[in-house]
């Protein structure tokens, strides 16, 4: 004769806590990541602040060092002496290596006899690794009754922003688990009944934290990503339809122009152009194989031709200012346009 095994339903509910108990832990372990605790400090964020006269510019971009499914926010704020007139910089559709995702400028303020301006971007890293946020120029002029009436540029520092891989320092680690708790004694009129009712509060705890995920879920972007003389193109146009020349903001649209021809540069030859001044950047493409004599040539001339603009104040002529945009659309790939 066979012994056959019958399963009492104390024990059969035990089991279903059990099981119960795990899988709400999977589910608090899972969940864990969303949003941070409540209490916690916020990360902190990268910072670099210029002062020169009577204008002091401050980049901040947190969190520091955001992960690549992040958008992390940067903050441009300009604090100038009343009266002085600031020019915010243009933007393009990217900054550096950082797709730009949404922009607002808050109303201005008045402090302490100073105007604060401020510039707010929510980025999306395209990549991870060290990137770098490029200096960001900004032109200001000095109408105060003991000032010179000039116009002047002052650039932010480079500041450098880690961007780690989504799963990152997160990696839960087998250190970090508790040992198993024992065992919990049910009271003997536990029944079956106990357990189903268990195993519908799990099945209906899945289905919200499923619901919650997606519904958290960032959609990924169809848009195809930008050519590097698309992206050119799209500054170039939108520095020509501002038209700061048509103000007399001679100083800010060559700070621009050339801005757009350093980043071509980087983008296609990985020469680091906007961090470098011009005679750096003369010496640092001698013996780069993607210049030849007659680009470095033009490219010295165009440059040059710039800064006396920049930085000696010369007010160019309408020829110039035309010659050098075509010469910007040359070095940046695109067709030149045929003159009036």
């Amino acid at each position: 004769m066979t012994e056959s095994r019958v399963v009492s339903p104390v024990s059969r509910a035990n089991c279903m806590r059990r099981m119960a108990l795990g899988i709400l832990c999977l589910l608090a372990f899972g969940c864990e990541r969303q949003e941070r605790p409540v209490g916690t400090a916020a990360p902190p964020a990268a910072r670099t602040e210029i002062e020169r006269g009577p204008v002091k510019v401050t980049v901040e971009i947190a969190p520091a060092k955001p992960r690549l499914s992040d958008e992390p926010t940067l903050t441009l704020t300009i604090e100038a002496t009343e009266g002085v007139t600031v020019t915010p910089p243009p933007f393009g559709e990217s900054i550096g290596e950082f797709a730009v995702r949404d922009f607002h400028e808050p109303l201005p303020e008045v402090r302490d006899g100073k105007q604060i301006l401020r510039q707010v971007y929510r980025l999306e890293p395209l990549v991870t690794g060290k990137l770098a946020i490029l200096p960001i120029p900004v032109t200001f002029e000095d109408r105060r009754p003991d000032g010179d009436g000039k116009k002047h540029t002052i650039e932010t520092e480079s500041l450098a922003v880690e961007v780690t891989s989504m799963v990152g320092e997160g990696v839960p680690s087998l250190t970090d688990l508790r040992p198993a708790a024992g065992p919990v004694p049910l009271p003997k009129e536990s029944s079956g009944f106990i357990g189903w009712l268990a195993l519908a509060a799990i099945v209906a705890l899945a289905g919200g934290a499923i619901w919650i995920w997606r519904r958290r879920r960032r959609p990924v972007s169809a848009e195809p990503a930008l050519s590097p003389a698309d992206l050119a193109r799209r500054e170039l146009e939108r520095l020509l339809e501002n038209d700061p020349i048509r103000r007399g903001e001679f100083q800010s649209f060559y700070v621009e122009l050339t801005g757009i021809v350093r980043r071509y540069i980087e983008r296609t030859t990985g020469v680091r152009a906007p961090e470098l001044t011009t005679q750096e950047f003369l010496r640092s493409m001698r013996d780069h194989s993607a210049f030849d004599a007659d680009t470095r040539e033009k490219l010295r001339a165009f440059l040059e031709s710039a800064d006396l603009v920049k930085f000696a104040a010369l007010k160019p002529s309408q020829e110039h200012v035309e010659d050098s945009v075509q010469r910007a659309r040359e070095f940046v790939g695109l067709p030149v346009e045929a003159a009036a």
